[in-house]
């Protein structure tokens, strides 16, 4: 079943990699949180950091209408 126009959240996702950054615009059912967000998008969650204005956000973090996401690569070294 297709959600109703009032059920779908509008937000720009920014995938930024350490060569590149991609913007997307997405549309996503209302009440998807990060965890669906990264799963939706083919996204190991282990391997990034996912940011709302400056904020990191948890797995179980909701999304909301018109947010600007960003995706950024972990880097680990030793």
């Amino acid at each position: 079943m297709m959600p109703e126009v009032n059920d779908v959240l509008r937000i720009e996702m920014i995938r930024d990699d350490l060569e590149s950054e991609e913007k997307k615009q997405l549309k996503l059912e209302e009440k998807t949180d990060v965890k669906q967000l990264l799963d939706k998008q083919g996204i190991e969650r282990q391997e990034v950091l996912v940011s709302r204005n400056g904020t990191i956000l948890t797995d179980n973090h909701e999304i909301k209408d018109g947010d600007e996401i960003r995706v950024m690569d972990v880097i680990a070294g030793g």
